[in-house]
């Protein structure tokens, strides 16, 4: 557990002082970490997506039940593997912070789920 806290506590301090590296963060610099580092900061987002509604989704977050459902069994290492996949697919949408590239695969990877939202009934008044 020790030598676990010694690797994260780097990550932490960098993202804790300068937040912005996060989302500056490349293909190029992911793809050269280490597995685990990978598992978690696809995992992270993946948490993210499925408790948090997108900005603009309204009650009953739809999106956010569906990301629930798609990713609530996903294996953090199955996910590392889908946005490896997908960047491999679109290596032009690799381009920008990683981030960014990590949500776009989500959205490929749960896109089944995600199609079976039905739009909202407008209320009759």
């Amino acid at each position: 557990m020790a030598s676990k806290l010694k690797f994260f506590t780097p990550i932490v301090v960098a993202l804790l002082v300068n937040p912005t590296v996060a989302t500056e963060l490349t293909y190029k610099e992911y793809a050269k970490a280490s597995d685990i580092w990978k598992r978690g900061f696809v995992f992270g987002i993946s948490q993210y997506v499925s408790a948090v509604a997108q900005p603009d989704e309204e009650p009953p977050y739809p999106v956010r039940t569906a990301f629930q459902k798609c990713l609530g069994a996903a294996v953090d290492s199955v996910l590392v593997q889908r946005v490896e996949a997908y960047v491999k697919a679109h290596p032009a949408n690799s381009n920008g912070p990683m981030t960014a590239v990590v949500m776009r695969a989500l959205f490929d990877f749960c896109r089944v789920e995600i199609s079976k939202i039905r739009p909202p009934v407008p209320s009759q008044r």
